[in-house]
């Protein structure tokens, strides 16, 4: 179930996004966003994280990580969900409220990906 992904700007969600897909990934990070969670090999194990992507990816997510240890980037995170829901019909607003975060984040956030998308890349 692996997708192309420009990187999240996090090793450890990339990896997630690279065994259970962005739109999952997203749905992970923000249930544990800022935690440090065991990856159980079986799901059953750690209900939550079934609970916030479903019965099915929670299983290969366990197939492929399994037993270790991982810290959920809270910036990274939230960054990442920030820019995949702009891209969406949502408002700014909306977005802030799904997030649960200040509604000038949102704008800051926004802000600071265009200036980097405006940047030339020298490699």
């Amino acid at each position: 179930m692996t997708e192309a992904l420009v990187s999240t700007g996090s090793r450890v969600l990339d990896e997630i996004v690279g065994v259970i897909g962005t739109r999952a990934a997203l749905d992970f990070g923000c249930a544990f966003r800022g935690e440090r969670v065991y990856i159980p090999k079986d799901p059953a194990r750690e209900p939550r994280i079934a609970e916030a992507i479903g019965d099915e990816l929670a299983q290969a997510l366990c197939d492929v990580i399994g037993g270790t240890l991982v810290s959920v980037p809270v910036r990274a995170v939230l960054h990442h969900a920030v820019k995949q829901l702009a891209e969406t019909d949502m408002t700014r607003r909306d977005i802030a409220r799904h997030l649960k975060i200040r509604e000038a984040q949102v704008y800051e956030i926004l802000k600071r990906w265009r200036e980097d998308e405006r940047q030339p890349r020298l490699f």
